[in-house]
Protein backbone atom coordinates (compact mmCIF):
# COMPACT_ATOMS: atom_id res chain seq x y z
CA UNK A 1 0.00 0.00 0.00
CA UNK A 2 1.72 2.92 -1.33
CA UNK A 3 4.36 1.31 -2.65
CA UNK A 4 2.98 2.02 -6.41
CA UNK A 5 3.15 5.91 -6.13
CA UNK A 6 4.38 7.65 -8.96
CA UNK A 7 6.23 10.73 -8.49
CA UNK A 8 6.45 13.66 -11.14
CA UNK A 9 9.23 15.01 -11.72
CA UNK A 10 8.38 18.54 -12.42
CA UNK A 11 6.14 18.12 -9.21
CA UNK A 12 9.16 17.23 -7.31
CA UNK A 13 11.09 20.09 -8.85
CA UNK A 14 8.33 22.77 -7.46
CA UNK A 15 8.03 21.49 -4.59
CA UNK A 16 12.03 21.60 -3.53
CA UNK A 17 12.06 25.51 -5.11
CA UNK A 18 8.72 26.50 -3.37
CA UNK A 19 11.27 24.93 -0.08
CA UNK A 20 14.16 26.04 -0.23
CA UNK A 21 13.01 29.96 -1.90
CA UNK A 22 15.11 31.69 0.56
CA UNK A 23 18.58 29.78 -1.35
CA UNK A 24 17.42 31.22 -4.45
CA UNK A 25 15.97 34.55 -4.12
CA UNK A 26 17.82 37.73 -5.14
CA UNK A 27 16.93 41.10 -5.15
CA UNK A 28 17.05 42.74 -8.81
CA UNK A 29 15.24 45.25 -10.00
CA UNK A 30 11.92 43.23 -10.86
CA UNK A 31 11.48 41.85 -7.58
CA UNK A 32 11.71 45.26 -6.17
CA UNK A 33 9.27 47.06 -7.78
CA UNK A 34 6.84 43.99 -6.95
CA UNK A 35 7.94 44.51 -3.66
CA UNK A 36 7.28 48.29 -3.63
CA UNK A 37 3.81 47.77 -5.61
CA UNK A 38 2.59 45.09 -2.94
CA UNK A 39 3.77 46.72 0.25
CA UNK A 40 3.69 50.54 -0.42
CA UNK A 41 1.02 51.30 -3.54
CA UNK A 42 -1.68 48.62 -2.61
CA UNK A 43 -2.29 49.63 0.87
CA UNK A 44 -1.59 53.20 0.04
CA UNK A 45 -4.39 53.20 -2.93
CA UNK A 46 -7.09 51.19 -0.60
CA UNK A 47 -6.56 53.62 2.59
CA UNK A 48 -7.14 56.15 0.02
CA UNK A 49 -10.10 55.00 -1.25
CA UNK A 50 -11.64 54.62 1.83
CA UNK A 51 -11.69 57.89 2.42
CA UNK A 52 -12.60 58.71 -0.47
CA UNK A 53 -15.24 56.69 0.03
CA UNK A 54 -16.24 56.61 3.62
CA UNK A 55 -19.67 58.30 4.66
CA UNK A 56 -20.53 58.11 0.49
CA UNK A 57 -23.07 55.35 1.44
CA UNK A 58 -25.31 54.27 4.22
CA UNK A 59 -26.14 50.19 3.64
CA UNK A 60 -27.48 50.07 7.48
CA UNK A 61 -30.98 49.81 7.07
CA UNK A 62 -31.35 51.38 3.81
CA UNK A 63 -34.32 51.10 1.26
CA UNK A 64 -34.38 53.32 -1.15
CA UNK A 65 -32.02 54.20 -2.96
CA UNK A 66 -32.12 58.10 -1.88
CA UNK A 67 -31.35 56.53 1.74
CA UNK A 68 -28.36 54.66 0.43
CA UNK A 69 -27.29 57.88 -0.76
CA UNK A 70 -27.50 60.06 2.01
CA UNK A 71 -30.36 61.99 0.22
CA UNK A 72 -33.36 63.25 1.51
CA UNK A 73 -36.63 61.64 0.67
CA UNK A 74 -39.00 63.30 -1.36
Amino acid sequence: MGHDIKLDPAIERWAHLRENTHLYFGWNKRNTRRSIVWLAVVPIGLTALAYATQNKWNFAASQTKAEMNNEKPQ
